[in-house]
């Protein structure tokens, strides 16, 4: 009897520690602990007292890290405190690991930006606001200072993925569905071109 005692409070205690460290996994140290992870980001990913399950890694295009022991992790549109958590439970039930303390970091965000170029005020790259907030053309055009005095409100371009879209201003502001209007992508570019003399 005292044997399958001491057993249920030592199942209980690991139960308990690891509930403890789920609950108090680091979360990353950017100050926007809501981003979520996206494709190309790079990871920091440590595991107290596992020396060898220390990690950098770059999160592939399909949103996943190749991480030791647990092989592919699906990380993206997660926050580093969810990545975190996941890891530790992978480890735990998997049976890796009996109390896995997991720290996760962004080591570096991909940049997350458009290009505006052309005849606007000023032209260069804008950074797209965080998930699940988005920003369409005008709204890009508007963040570079607005159309320039030699831009024409009739020559936008937008690429797209090496694929050429031309539009009108007055046709962009036209579009009030949200299902319609184009909404931007990290490396999206648009060209305001020069109006006719």
């Amino acid at each position: 009897m005292k044997t399958n005692v001491l057993l249920w409070i030592r199942q209980l205690l690991c139960s308990v520690l690891l509930l403890l460290a789920l609950t108090t996994i680091a979360a990353d140290n950017d100050t926007d602990t809501d981003r979520k992870v996206a494709p190309s980001d790079t990871l920091s990913i440590e595991v107290f007292g596992e020396k060898e399950l220390t990690r950098i890694c770059r999160v592939e295009a399909g949103g996943t890290i190749v991480y030791p022991l647990l092989k592919s992790v699906e990380v993206a549109g997660k926050t580093t405190t969810e990545v975190a958590q996941l890891i530790a439970q992978r480890l735990y039930d998997e049976e890796f690991l009996v109390n896995p303390e997991v720290s996760v970091n962004v080591k570096d965000f991909r940049q997350r930006a458009v290009s505006v170029l052309g005849y606007v005020v000023k032209a260069g790259a804008i950074e797209l606001p965080p998930n699940p907030e988005r920003m369409d053309i005008i709204e890009a055009i508007s963040r570079a200072g607005g159309i320039g005095q030699l831009g024409s409100e009739n020559k936008i371009e937008f690429t797209r993925n090496g694929k050429v879209t031309k539009f009108k201003l007055e046709q962009l502001k036209k579009e009030t569905d949200p299902k319609k209007k184009i909404w931007l992508e990290a490396g999206d570019v648009i060209y305001v071109g020069q109006t006719a003399f």
